[in-house]
């Protein structure tokens, strides 16, 4: 696809952060970072929407999108040590419609899998592609996780979104996708053997507005989906489904939040049993602002405290736990603000503040035609020896530059 074909997809709008440099002055800093991958700024030219998985031994797996002669799903694997980035593999090949979008990785047991959604006229369809040997080879060919008519992965609120989809691989190889199916179903799907998939089960449907659906496992194996619910572009919370069973029966849905405001895209992390819930809120912030909460329960999620502002001024949060502190890293959405960043060693009472340096402009809305408004989101992750991974997209049309960045430093 070349950039005349991507013409009647072009890039139509970027909100936040789109005045600043890269920054040249030498700081003293934690951090190390270094650029995955980089291209320029429109249609055609463009990588986007990162995400990331670590293994314990420190070999960390960036996925991202990227239009680039075509529109493709690529991974970079960074062995442990110095932070020097694999050649990047094309995981989609062709594979995804005319715009695959959206990619997410998991990595558990050894298998890891890259999920993403494909985007053509007739709507999105699910995809993923896994591997044993850490993406030297793959299970197959990319697999199309449902044969379906309706949009998936999409959700509409003002506009259409994408990117509604997420994948968690468990100590089992077992396989876990969710998305939105046709605009108003949380459905999920899971696989044993990385490349044939159980037909999709409805956990809800509603004709309110869903968003962002997310994984996580607890310690003892108990698996939960937490998603948006939307009443309107104004009123949103946090609720979850939870299965101890391998998806044989659900509870839920449980509510998680109950704040005024927009609570939104939740991420979960554990220390021991108790459950930590950060997402993005408006109810304290300045207009056109959000705030990055935290709201916590030590029951298995039946009962949550209230949530608490934990940083200022960030959307999009992600969350990891080493078994001792918590890491929060997240987009800021001020100025030319840098990718924010916050852990705590006391179980989320106090947090420690250390953005990281250079590593702004974010940009986090872009207004894709076709697949909708995009967010290119952070990620957090941690290896086995008590370091702190980060991924992001950062750029803006007046650098005329993208790039995808990873970032690392000790603990908190």
């Amino acid at each position: 696809m070349n950039f005349k074909m991507l013409g009647k997809w072009s890039v139509l709008g970027l909100v936040v952060l789109l005045c600043a440099g890269w920054g040249s002055q030498a700081q003293q800093t934690a951090w190390q970072s270094v650029v995955i991958a980089e291209a320029g700024f429109r249609s055609g030219d463009l990588v986007y929407n990162s995400d990331l998985a670590v293994a314990p031994d420190g070999t960390a797996y960036v996925v991202w999108a990227a239009l680039q002669d075509g529109a493709e799903i690529f991974l970079s694997v960074v062995p442990p040590g110095a932070l020097r980035p694999g050649e990047p593999i094309n995981v989609s090949k062709g594979v995804g419609g005319d715009w695959p979008v959206a990619p997410a990785v998991s990595l558990g047991g050894g298998r890891l899998c890259v999920v993403w959604q494909g985007w053509d006229d007739f709507g999105g369809d699910i995809f993923i592609r896994c591997s044993d040997d850490g993406a030297q080879t793959w299970l197959s060919d990319p697999v199309k996780v449902a044969e379906t008519d309706a949009p998936s992965g999409q959700h509409e609120l003002t506009r259409e979104w994408d990117g509604n989809v997420d994948v968690f691989v468990d100590a089992q190889q077992t396989v876990y996708v969710t998305w939105f199916e046709d605009f108003s179903k949380l459905v999920w799907s899971k696989s044993t053997d990385g490349r044939t998939f159980s037909p999709f089960q409805v956990l809800l449907e509603t004709f309110e507005f869903l968003r962002w659906p997310q994984w996580a496992q607890g310690p003892d194996g108990t698996l939960y989906l937490a998603y948006t619910l939307a009443l309107s572009s104004e009123e949103a919370d946090v609720y979850f489904f939870k299965t101890a069973d391998g998806g044989v029966t659900w509870e839920g849905p449980i509510q998680v939040t109950d704040n005024p405001g927009f609570s939104d895209a939740p991420e979960w992390a554990f220390l021991d049993n108790t459950i930590y819930n950060v997402h993005d809120d408006t109810e304290e912030a300045a207009p056109d602002s959000a705030d990055i909460m935290l709201a916590v329960s030590r029951d298995g999620g039946q009962t949550w405290g209230e949530s608490v502002v934990i940083a200022k001024d960030g959307a999009f949060p992600s969350i990891a736990s080493d078994g001792k502190n918590l890491y929060v890293s997240f987009s800021s959405i001020v100025g030319a603000e840098q990718t924010g960043f916050i852990c705590s060693t006391d179980g989320g009472q106090t947090w420690q503040r250390d953005d990281i340096p250079n590593s702004g402009p974010n940009f986090v809305f872009l207004g894709l035609r076709g697949p909708g408004i995009d967010a290119s989101e952070v990620a957090v992750a941690v290896d086995g020896q008590g370091n702190v991974y980060v991924a992001w997209a950062r750029g803006s049309s007046e650098l005329r530059q993208s790039q995808i960045v990873l970032a690392r430093r000790a603990g908190c």
